[in-house]
């Protein structure tokens, strides 16, 4: 029997400063991801943008590049807040995934990244440039 979405959170946080770049007083910058928020996303498998859990297919937001590789340095959200992220013009382009690896650096205070594990829909990309 199908009773509709998984879970009945709502998507859709405050994009000009997204959960993963909020300290817990509230303050931060749009445009610094903070290492521990990172890290709480991907464990806790909570949208980087709103908080709450993330459903699939899974987003990922950054640059033509980002997607060229599929690493990225914002942590996953779901579509509709990656959707809003793109925009509100704070990312260029996003792909839809399955899953995703987080990659843990290897110096000390390096920032995490992720990677997707398979790539279903890229948009906001143009093939043509590198």
């Amino acid at each position: 029997m199908d009773s509709g979405p998984v879970d009945n959170h709502s998507v859709g946080g405050d994009v000009s400063l997204p959960f993963a770049c909020r300290h817990e007083d509230g303050s931060g910058r749009a445009d610094v991801v903070l290492k521990p928020r990172a890290i709480q996303c991907a464990l806790s498998r909570i949208c980087g943008v709103c908080a709450t859990p993330l459903t699939r297919p899974i987003a990922f937001v950054g640059s033509s590049v980002e997607v060229s590789f599929a690493e990225f340095w914002f942590p996953p959200v779901h579509e509709a807040c990656g959707q809003q992220l793109v925009d509100a013009g704070r990312a260029s382009a996003m792909v839809l995934t399955a899953g995703f690896d987080l990659l843990r650096p290897s110096t000390r205070g390096a920032p995490v990244s992720f990677r997707a594990n398979s790539v279903i829909e890229a948009a906001g990309t143009d093939p043509t440039q590198g």
